[in-house]
Order: structure tokens, then C-alpha cells, then sequence
């Protein structure tokens, strides 16, 4: 099986999870011991954003690592890990040597589409988007800003340094990343710290015992971080929060005997409600296979629990699913 190499993990652990986390399958994950998983954590919580040299420099050397570690009598399945793997690391390179028309493409933007790029943003993120766009179009937005918020943007533009290869690539990082939210309909609400959402996808691929205690030593060391990771991190709790119809329809997309697997690992309160909201012949179907279900290891109820809340994370991000983490 191929891992990657957690000895130390320096900030090219998680420059490298941040690029192809989302490729990578959840054995990787499973192969990093409690100690390691809460280093690249941490890692995340206070990593800056890499220039696109670093970037390139990770990619590669992680592909010259992927090739060397595959033997020549691996098994297919690896195989095609590994290439596939690869093939992710080539579009990736080759999308940093696109990232100047990021910039560029912001002279075509019109006011409406520079508005959800500069939605809930900072007044220096602001100014850094407008100083590259159509001035024309830039104009109307500022005109849409109240006085002390303009003027805190006007300020900001006089301390940008134009000639600085930092700020482009600050810029260029923040542009792929909000047009990745925009074509994914995930800008209903700003996120808050990046590191936070790449955490919470580490914590969904474990089993929920393993991920509870590694985000309850997060609170401890770093309450604010572990604030970040809950509005990525969802629970069975959270699913009281979506409608009726939404979470009959979510639940019936798995067999009655997956649920009544899952909910056997849930507080009775919350299994008692969450049955409740369900459709009548659904709760039914649900308690039926709970009765005669019999005695089954914690093994079952975490797989099963994982792939229900994989499952809900993804229906939220796509937007099919819409639910309001409490505050």
C-alpha cells in the first residue's frame, strides 16, 4: 500500500495534503498512527499559504517518491494508484502554469461576477482583487461600499507593492481557491480558515472514536481551531438541524440494516429524535432491523457511521443538503 511518509511532517506534509488530500484514499489515513494524524493537523491549522515554486517542488518530489515506492511485483489495484495518483500530480502541474490568466481573466470579469469573488473578503484581499480588474467595473463596486469600508480599501491599495512576486501569488492562490467555492456552490457562507476545512476532511476518513478524541485534544490546545474544524465537521447530532423530507430522503438511500447499524453508536436521545423526524415506514423498517439485529462490534457501527456522515458531507458541499451548523 502506498502512504505518505510522515517522518517529521514539516509544512510538506500538509502543503502536499492541501493539493491532493481530496485523491488520496482513506488507507493512507489509516496507516498514520494518533501521533502523526494530530502533527498534520496541526500543521494545517498554521500553515501559510506556499508560493507556486514550493508547490511544484512538493508535487514532484511526492511523484518521484510514489514511483520508487511501487515494486515491480506490485498488484494492479496498486498499480493504478499509483498512476492515477500521478496523473492528478501532472493536471495539478500543469494548472500553476495556467494560474497568470487567473489574474489576467479578472480584466474580463463584469461587477456582479467580481462581487461573489470579493464576497465577506478583507479590505486588503479586496484591494488586490480590484487593482487587477476592468477599473470600470472595480468603480461600481467601491461605489456600492459604505464610506469608512471604502476608505479602508482606497488605504489598502496604496500599500499594495505591485512588484512584489509574494503579492501575485497571494493573489493567484485566492483567486483558484474562490473560483473553485463559486463552480461549487459552496459560498452560501464564508469560510473561515481553510486549514479548518482540509482538518475536518482528515477527521470524516476516521473512525468516529478516533476522530472525537483527536478534535477534543484540538479544543484543548486550540480552541479557536477546533471552532474552524466544527463548521466542516458534522455528526449524526447535525442532522436534526436539515428538514424532515431532506433527512428521510438522505436516509433512504441507505438499507435499513447500514442505519440501524449506525444508530446503535448513537446517544439514545439523538437516535430517539432522529427516528421521530423520519418517515413512518422508514423508523418502522429501521427498528425492525435494530431488534433483530443482535449484538454486532464497535468495528461495524463505525464503518457504518463513517460512510453515512462521508455521504453527508458530500450532499452538503454539492448543495443538495442545506444545514445551519449550531452556534
Amino acid at each position: 500500500m502506498i502512504t505518505l511518509d510522515a517522518k517529521g511532517f514539516n509544512n510538506k506534509a500538509a502543503i502536499l495534503y492541501n493539493l491532493i488530500g481530496e485523491h488520496l484514499p482513506s488507507e493512507v489515513f489509516s496507516s498514520l498512527d494518533k501521533k502523526e494524524l494530530e502533527k498534520l493537523i496541526d500543521k494545517l491549522s498554521n500553515l501559510k499559504s506556499p508560493s507556486l515554486s514550493e508547490e511544484k517542488d512538493v508535487l514532484y518530489n511526492f511523484t518521484q517518491a510514489l514511483k520508487r515506492q511501487i515494486p515491480k511485483s506490485a498488484k494492479s489495484a496498486e498499480l493504478n494508484l499509483g498512476e492515477n495518483l500521478a496523473k492528478e500530480i501532472e493536471k495539478l502541474l500543469l494548472e500553476t502554469k495556467k494560474s497568470e490568466s487567473v489574474v489576467q481573466d479578472l480584466k474580463n470579469k463584469n461587477r456582479d461576477e467580481l462581487d461573489k469573488i470579493i464576497k465577506d473578503e478583507a479590505p486588503r484581499t479586496i484591494a488586490l482583487v480590484l487593482c487587477f480588474a476592468n477599473p470600470d467595473e472595480a468603480s461600481k463596486l467601491l461605489e456600492d461600499f459604505h464610506d469608512k469600508f471604502r476608505e479602508d480599501v482606497i488605504n489598502e491599495i496604496h500599500k499594495i507593492d505591485f512588484h512584489s512576486e509574494f503579492v501575485r501569488n497571494e493573489l493567484e492562490r485566492f483567486l483558484n481557491f474562490k473560483q473553485e467555492l463559486i463552480q461549487s456552490n459552496l459560498l452560501i457562507s464564508k469560510i473561515k480558515n481553510r486549514g479548518g476545512r482540509k482538518a475536518a476532511e482528515i477527521l470524516i476518513r476516521l473512525s468516529p472514536n478516533i476522530s472525537y478524541k483527536l478534535l477534543s485534544k484540538i479544543e484543548e490546545k486550540n480552541p479557536q481551531f477546533a471552532e474552524y474544524i466544527n463548521e466542516h465537521y458534522y455528526t449524526f447530532h447535525d442532522l436534526l438541524h436539515i428538514s424532515r423530507s431532506a433527512l428521510s430522503k438522505f436516509f433512504s438511500t441507505f438499507h435499513p440494516i447500514v442505519l440501524a447499524c449506525a444508530l446503535k453508536g448513537v446517544e439514545n436521545s439523538t437516535k430517539e429524535k432522529l427516528l421521530e423526524r423520519c418517515e413512518p415506514w422508514l423508523s418502522k423498517s429501521i427498528i425492525l432491523e435494530m431488534d433483530s439485529m443482535g449484538p454486532i462490534s464497535l468495528a461495524e457501527i463505525e464503518e457504518a457511521q463513517k460512510g453515512i456522515i462521508e455521504q453527508l458531507h458530500q450532499l452538503i458541499d454539492s448543495g443538495e443538503i442545506k444545514l445551519w451548523k449550531e452556534r
